[in-house]
């Protein structure tokens, strides 16, 4: 059995503290944020799919909290909508296929919310946010 020389060796241990770093790193940010008081928030992943969104609805208290999105539709841009119930348009996400992507902090207001498809007002999720 032939040995492996020790710069490779350490070459090989390197590459996977640093992978493991990342991961660790990278799972641990999407669990918890912080906001710029350094106050920790939750994080609510929405994924868009093919045809609905997940989860199809979200309550929570009030609060900031990070909005992440994740487009798993397959189209080459999608274009989202945030707005009140009312009708009040908050946000405006494109995505594109090579930045599927998108998150920012978000503090909305007790009431009703809707995240759709700015081409398809079937696909929605609604977020309801409690007093």
């Amino acid at each position: 059995m032939q040995t492996i020389p020790s710069p490779a060796r350490s070459l090989v241990l390197a590459t996977a503290i640093l992978g493991i770093g990342f991961l660790f790193v990278t799972l641990g940010g999407f669990r918890s944020a912080s906001t710029s008081n350094s106050q920790p928030v939750e994080v609510e992943l929405i994924t868009l799919r093919p045809a609905q969104f997940e989860p199809a609805e979200i309550t929570r208290p009030k609060g900031a909290f990070v909005l992440f999105i994740d487009d798993r539709s397959g189209k080459e841009n999608s274009s989202l909508v945030l707005q009140c119930v009312k009708g009040e348009r908050l946000r405006t996400v494109s995505l594109q296929r090579k930045k599927s992507e998108w998150n920012d902090v978000v503090d909305l207001t007790p009431g009703t919310y809707i995240l759709q498809d700015a081409n398809d007002s079937e696909l929605r999720c609604q977020i309801t946010i409690l007093p």
